[in-house]
Formats: structure tokens, sequence, C-alpha cells
């Protein structure tokens, strides 16, 4: 009997926290398709990414409110300028978000990049190019900051011998 109280609260504590809200429905050109990596959150919003759509169809970085309220397409990926299809987690350091695209930038081989919260202030840190530093990053960037805030992460292809890099 204890076994089955025990099950009993249990499954009503579950039921409790396993609600489920949709919060937005991708739409493509106007909010980006194929959301990428995981969301993230500074406390007020939560970040992420689309693989594809918005306005040119290169993926779209976006913050929403935990409550669905609020959506605002912060950056609209556009190829050569700055970056397209990106891939991975972005990374909050407190001030800039941080992540990486696998296609676009000078080089049409990915591009990390940073940008604040509001949209604003977006640089183009490095363009990959091949041999040299790598290309085509898949995964997310990570900090060691007893290192001097460095970012570390990975690229599929390029280096010396086009099998990837780890930077």
């Amino acid at each position: 009997m204890k076994k089955l109280t025990t099950l009993l609260a249990l499954a009503l504590c579950l039921n409790g926290w396993a609600q489920y809200t949709k919060l937005l429905d991708f739409a493509g050109t106007t909010n980006g398709q194929y959301p990428r990596g995981s969301l993230i959150s500074d406390g007020t919003f939560l970040y992420g990414m689309t693989g594809i759509g918005g306005a040119n169809n290169l993926g779209t970085l976006f913050k929403i409110k935990p409550d669905g309220t609020g959506y605002v397409d912060l950056l609209n990926f556009a190829g050569a300028t700055n970056g397209s299809n990106p891939y991975g987690d972005l990374y909050y350091d407190g001030t800039f978000l941080y992540g990486m695209t696998r296609g676009g930038g000078a080089n049409n081989m990915g591009v990390i990049f940073k940008i604040m919260p509001d949209g604003t202030g977006y640089v183009d840190l490095l363009d990959f190019a091949g041999t040299t530093n790598g290309s085509y990053p898949y995964g997310s960037l990570i900090s060691e900051v007893t290192v001097g805030h460095s970012l570390y992460g990975m690229t599929h292809d390029g280096g010396a011998n086009n099998l990837g890099t780890l930077f």
C-alpha cells in the first residue's frame, strides 16, 4: 500500500509540472523555420536561432518571453555579410550573445559572431577560411573564464587535412 501511495503522490506531482503551452509557431519568412540548438535564457527572455527562414531564408536569431509574448526577430542572417544557416547553441556572457553559422561570411564557410541581446552591435568575429582555420562549424561555442574568456569550438571540415579543426 505504501508503494501505491508513493507512486500516486509522484504521479500527481509530475502531472502538475507536465503542462504544455505552445509559445510560437514558426512560419518561414516571417520568423524562421527549423529551429536549431537549444534555447538559452537571460532571466527575462529566451533566445534561439532557426537554421533557415527569415527575410533572406538563411536563418534568424530571435528572443521571446517565457510566456510567449514579446517575440523579436533580432537578426536575419544574410550570407556574406553576417553568415547563414546558424547551427548549435548560443552562448551568453552577460553582455553579448555569441554563436556560429555553418555557411556565409567572406568565404561562405561560416562565421563566429557576437550581438547584443537587443539585436544591436552585431560583430563578425571570425570568417572561417578552410585550410587556415577550418570550415563549416557544427556544434556550439563554450567559454573557459579562467583563460581570459576565450571561446572554444570545432569545425566539421577544413584545417591542414580537411578533416576539421578544434579552436
